[in-house]
């Protein structure tokens, strides 16, 4: 049985550079909360195969960029496509933070 075993604030930033590596390769999927009072309306994912590595957008197997419409107090899922990145990160229409909740 999986169990969720790390939770962490991440920056989430406009530009890719800025925006905080979320290291996903040994998880088995997770969640997001965007905070309460948080601007950030939407998350494009990105991701490389080690940290520090450049990073690419990432899609879905239709071709589809994975881009998802959040808003602030609500909780998501990392996107299933996501499965198998080894390093992530989360690019916003605006600044802020989420709260990242891996599962083993």
């Amino acid at each position: 049985m999986s169990y969720y075993t790390s939770s962490h604030e991440v920056t989430v930033d406009t530009a890719l550079a800025d925006s905080e590596e979320i290291i996903y390769s040994d998880r088995a999927g997770g969640r997001f909360h965007v905070p309460t009072g948080s601007s950030i309306t939407s998350i494009t994912w990105y991701d490389a195969p080690e940290s520090g590595g450049t990073f690419l957008p990432s899609y879905d197997e239709f071709g589809a960029a994975i881009t998802q419409t959040v808003a602030a107090g609500q909780s998501y899922e990392i996107p299933v496509a996501l499965a198998g990145a080894r390093v992530l990160k989360a690019v916003g229409d605006a600044d802020g933070t989420i709260v990242i909740i891996l599962k083993g």
